[in-house]
């Protein structure tokens, strides 16, 4: 039994990073679940033992990285004593995810088409503010926050200005300069948020 779950999980696998491949390669809405077959080396039949369809595969991707911002955030406060400080390296660490994972980069992709967005763009970013929103909160606690912030807000401002970020510099120069973009509205972010103190510690880069 235990050797036809792992056979199971392996397949399952399989497939989620050919359709990865395939989504990067073709775009969502021209990719098949043929090629995603013929990618992975399986059967349509193993493919819906799995994934209903296509945008079953989708949403799969998406959920793969729904916990990134968790682990990320975990990783970096284990090294980073100012919670602000590990706000600004996870976010270059998913600009450098975007560039580097394919899961990353084609589950964000995902998040922008409409069939996804309405079924899972809420729960991505109400996970991703909660993250920002806890570090925030650690932040304020530790003497670092300006006293006038409100936290649920500029944790959701926040993320919707790296979201908007991401769009833009997609949009304009194909995310080529995405680092450049994300220093320059971390330094302006910051002057609102930080005190004066604390953000002559702060590493923008």
């Amino acid at each position: 039994m235990s050797s036809k779950r792992e056979k199971s999980a392996h397949t399952r696998a399989k497939l989620l990073r050919a359709a990865a491949e395939v989504f990067d390669r073709e775009g969502f809405s021209r990719s098949s679940l043929t090629a995603v077959c013929a990618r992975a080396d399986v059967s349509k039949g193993a493919l819906y033992c799995h994934f209903r369809s296509k945008e079953a595969l989708g949403v799969a991707i998406i959920e793969e990285q729904s916990l990134l911002w968790h682990r990320l955030r975990d990783e970096v406060l284990a090294v980073e004593s100012s919670p602000v400080q590990a706000l600004i390296v996870m976010s270059f660490e998913f600009v450098g995810r975007l560039e580097t994972d394919l899961t990353v980069r084609v589950s964000a992709k995902l998040l922008r088409e409409a069939v996804f967005f309405d079924v899972a763009a809420a729960a991505q970013v109400i996970g991703w503010v909660t993250v920002v929103r806890d570090l925030l909160s650690l932040a304020s606690e530790r003497g670092e926050l300006l006293p006038e912030v409100n936290v649920r807000h500029a944790a959701e401002q926040i993320v919707a200005e790296l979201l908007g970020l991401q769009f833009v510099a997609q949009a304009l120069t194909g995310g080529t300069d995405l680092r450049v973009r994300l220093s320059r509205v971390w330094q302006a972010t910051s002057g609102c948020l930080v005190t004066d103190a604390a953000r002559e510690r702060l590493r923008f880069e």
